[in-house]
């Protein structure tokens, strides 16, 4: 009953970001970054992002004229460099104070304690989440963990629930390589997450690459779309970018990597066309997130070639399959107020737009989808309507009445 009470207040208050009284929660969508001057963090909010993964005190009045929550960044309560191991001694002697200080700023949406730990680092962590929770409820005691595959992560992930007890469950895992290949081991790792999620009763967000270094390659129109599509068809409830600038995190102690590229913003925080292309993206996101928000995922399946630790087409499933497209991935809903069935159907196709043809078990009596571009729920004009290389829609479905 307790876990059932926590996530059911996280969905307002950590899990969708804050608006006005009379305005939709907003889907979070997070730059992972360190931001504390306006005109970073304006083009942050400009470009659609309306939360920061770092944000020191002194910011947080910024963050709150332009519309941003924050992650609490305080370097005296998370290890410093970024490798250290954490230790609950330094955070449970800072955190009160910080949480006192500026836990009702109408920005914050919680506080930094790690990320990527190790499973040695989890019952420490467990306690500052402890902590968190009882002097700030409601708010993200954040840690992300690292991406993962097969037996062992699904033990991974529940020994962090089971020691660290965190509120949502956020990752990352950055698929694009520099040869332009979109590795699979994106889909084994969200479809693991997801289950995860689902076992433990918790929401999850994924962080995905928006940024070239190391051995991984340039992000596109097309590759932006189909890491963020694909979360969303699996049930996301938060995405997250890493990173928004093409330098290397000014704090922690962090490594100057040498090759950042392709960024919204470049190292001289000047924009590059990417930054258009993820304002655009976000427009959709934030059209669709009202709708994603009141959602349940029911099921996940891939057309075409199905990804390990995955499935495809089921007796169980809406669809019997698609009439256009060789390569697609179909997430299944339910909605939590009305019971309505909704279908997030994304073209995984790197290359190759298709029309978006589904070809339903049962006929339904409607088809409907909502507009990335208004946030309306529309007819859907069926059998034109195209999917773009890594583009998804969201229908809603009526079936004949019985």
């Amino acid at each position: 009953m307790r876990r059932a009470l926590l996530t059911a207040a996280l969905m307002v208050g950590v899990v969708a970001t804050s608006r006005g009284a009379d305005e939709p929660p907003r889907f979070p969508i997070m730059a992972w970054d360190y931001a504390d001057d306006e005109p970073t963090l304006r083009s942050m909010a400009d470009c659609g992002i309306n939360a920061v993964a770092f944000v020191p005190e002194k910011a947080l009045d910024l963050c709150a004229k332009l519309g941003l929550r924050a992650i609490v960044f305080d370097p005296a309560s998370t290890p410093q460099p970024w490798n250290e191991p954490f230790q609950s001694g330094p955070a449970l002697k800072n955190l009160p104070a910080l949480i006192e200080r500026v836990n009702d700023h109408p920005a914050v949406m919680g506080y930094h304690l790690r990320d990527e730990p190790d499973a040695s680092q989890f019952p420490a962590l467990g306690e500052a989440v402890a902590l968190v929770r009882k002097l700030a409820p409601g708010k993200w005691p954040y840690i992300n963990m690292t991406p993962g595959m097969g037996e062992g992560y699904d033990q991974f992930l529940d020994l962090f629930v089971k020691q660290s007890d965190p509120t949502i469950l956020s990752y990352d895992n950055y698929p694009l390589g520099q040869d332009g290949n979109f590795s699979y081991g994106y889909w084994a790792n969200i479809a693991q997450v997801r289950a995860a999620g689902l076992r433990h009763k918790l929401p999850f967000h994924t962080i995905m690459l928006s940024v070239a270094h190391l051995t991984y390659g340039e992000p596109t129109a097309t590759t932006l779309r189909l890491q963020a599509y694909g979360a969303l068809a699996y049930g996301a409830r938060g995405i997250c970018y890493y990173k928004f600038i093409s330098r290397e995190l000014p704090i922690l102690d962090a490594p100057d990597l040498g090759d950042w590229r392709a960024a919204p913003l470049d190292q001289f925080l000047e924009k590059t066309p990417n930054w258009d292309v993820m304002r655009d993206l976000n427009r959709q996101i934030a059209n669709l997130g009202p709708w994603l928000l009141k959602l349940r995922s029911d099921v996940v399946y891939h057309v075409g070639e199905v990804p390990e630790g995955n499935r495809g087409l089921g007796d169980d499933s809406l669809l019997k399959g698609l009439l256009a497209g060789e390569s697609l991935l179909i997430g299944e809903f339910t909605h939590e107020e009305d019971g309505s069935r909704w279908l997030m159907i994304v073209n995984k196709h790197l290359k190759h737009a298709t029309t978006c043809q589904p070809d339903f078990r049962e006929p339904p009596e409607k088809v409907e989808y909502v507009s990335p571009v208004t946030g309306e729920l529309k007819p859907f004009p069926a059998p034109w309507y195209s999917l773009a290389p890594g583009q998804g829609v969201l229908l809603k479905i009526t079936p004949k009445a019985k």
